[in-house]
């Protein structure tokens, strides 16, 4: 019986789904398999971050599962629908002044980093992760604020359409100084007192699983310090991913017009 109410079935989760893609055929065109790829990678994410275990889990028992529902919101899903974008379809979708300058704007790094790193520790103030942990009203704001804040954070390096991208050395840097910035927080959290978001310091046991969980060793210490752990390593690893995605980039990039040089002053000698 239990194990049946660790899966939230009737989530509205599954409207935003089929929303989302409902939004995607009718207004996207020309998406190749990579991009079909991103979307269902996204709807895969966001699934597993409310519908699955984690998302029971992550609602009041368990920090960890929290932390990691937090990730994904912020860098998973926001990441999934800027790389879903086909930069032909939405050429005409940014040809208007006003969609060129908000395209601008959202290109600003520090906007960016300031979005993408801040919105982790701003929610990670104990009242407000308390507060939105226990009431749903102010805990969907939390989340949409997450999407939000990744889709900003991501648009200088994923944006659709190339002008609004960071030079590939330049988003290195900003890549490297966010994972920085993560591993400020997951050292406090890991390393901090029983007090980061205190509602998982005395969970209530709505469905009967607090003594099973333990029972596996997640004492609300060691769970803090796992989710300090989470909060520490992947998003660095998801950073590193990214980085030598650029690179990769910049180096097909570049290639063809180094090529391109050295025949045109072979032709010129």
């Amino acid at each position: 019986m239990i194990s049946g109410e660790l899966w939230c079935w009737t989530s509205p989760v599954w409207l935003l789904i089929a929303a989302w893609l409902a939004s995607y055929v009718l207004m996207v065109r020309g998406s190749r398999r990579f991009h079909w790829f991103a979307l269902l990678l996204g709807f895969i994410s966001l699934g597993m971050a409310f519908i699955s275990p984690l998302g029971v889990f992550a609602d009041g028992y368990l920090f960890s599962a929290h932390m990691v529902q937090h990730l994904i919101l912020l860098l998973v899903v926001p990441g999934c629908i800027l790389l879903s974008l086909p930069s032909a379809n939405t050429d005409s979708a940014l040809q208007g002044a006003r969609w060129d300058r908000i395209g601008r704007i959202l290109a600003t790094p520090q906007l960016g980093w300031i979005c993408g790193v801040g919105a982790m520790w701003f929610w990670h103030i104990p009242w407000l992760c308390s507060t939105a942990a226990l009431r749903p009203g102010f805990g969907f704001f939390r989340d949409a604020t997450l999407v939000g804040a990744g889709l900003v954070f991501w648009w200088p390096i994923y944006a659709p359409r190339e002008r609004y991208r960071l030079h590939p050395l330049s988003g290195c840097i900003y890549l490297f100084s966010a994972c920085l910035g993560c591993t400020l927080l997951g050292i406090y959290i890991t390393f901090a007192p029983l007090s980061v978001c205190p509602v998982f310091a005395n969970p209530t046991d709505r469905i009967g699983i607090l003594n099973a969980i333990y029972d596996a060793g997640l004492t609300p210490g060691i769970d803090q310090r796992l989710g300090g752990l989470i909060m520490w390593v992947p998003p660095c690893l998801l950073y590193t991913g990214a980085i030598i995605g650029l690179l990769s980039r910049w180096y097909t990039t570049a290639k063809p017009n180094s090529l391109g040089t050295f025949a045109a002053k072979v032709k010129e000698a």
